[in-house]
Parts: C-alpha cells; structure tokens; sequence
C-alpha cells in the first residue's frame, strides 16, 4: 500500500515538553507543540502535536500532524494525519483525512468543505445573487 507523508515544514513557534499554558494561542505561521494547552489554538499555517504533546480545547489550523491527544473539535482546512500514537477526542472537519494504523478518532467527522470555505461560498452566492441584472 502507499504511504503518502505530508511534509509539515517551516515550524516557526515550539512549545516545548514541561511547558503548560492556559489560554489561546494564535499563530500566522506553523507551530509544534509537545507541551500541554488548555485553551483554543488558532494556527493559521500547520499545526504538528507531539507524543508528548496535550491539547485541552478547540483547534484550528492548516494542517495538522497529531501523534500525541487533543480534547476538543478540530477545525481543518487541510489534511488531518493522525498518527499512529494519536487520540482526537473530539469531532473533525478536514478536507484530507489519513489514520495510521493504532491512531484513536473518538467523535465525528466531516469531510470536504470545512466551515471556512462553507462561509466563503456562501457569501460569494450572495453577493452574486444580490448583483443587479444588466438591463434591469
């Protein structure tokens, strides 16, 4: 069977093992955390969790790469990889889903348009049926 690997480059915030936040974190750039977040995560470029790695709470992000747990819904514009060490508890929207073999997917999952490309068509139907008719 092929295995396509995602490549999660140009990580430019790490949280590392032993550090514990409380709170939102957000991020223009990608992010790999092997610490612990109790709080939402808005990451607008990827999103790589440890083994190591916990999150508490509502995730957002690129993509992500998850080998360690989240509790909390995922909001994905991109690809999900969860590893093979991995345990989502919580529902998914993802465009591209990929479950090694041993990852844990606990909740629903929603595939295709996310939430953000649901809002972005719908407002770009609007605006076209909203337009006046030329010779009207």
């Amino acid at each position: 069977m092929f295995k396509r690997k995602q490549a999660f480059e140009n990580i430019e915030s790490l949280l590392s093992p032993g550090v514990e936040i409380t709170g939102s974190i957000s991020s223009q750039g990608s992010v790999r955390i092997d610490g612990k977040v109790e709080g939402k995560i808005n990451v607008k470029g990827d999103l790589i969790v440890g083994e190591q790695g916990r999150i508490k709470g509502e995730v957002r992000a690129s993509n992500l790469q998850l080998a360690g747990r989240i509790e909390g819904n995922a909001i994905i514009s991109g690809r999900f990889d969860l590893t093979s060490t991995g345990v989502m508890s919580g529902d998914v929207q993802c465009s591209i889903l990929t479950i090694e073999e041993g990852g844990k997917l606990n909740g629903n999952t929603s595939m295709g348009q996310t939430e953000e490309r649901l809002a972005s068509s719908r407002q770009k139907y609007s605006e076209s049926v909203d337009k006046p008719k030329p010779g009207r």
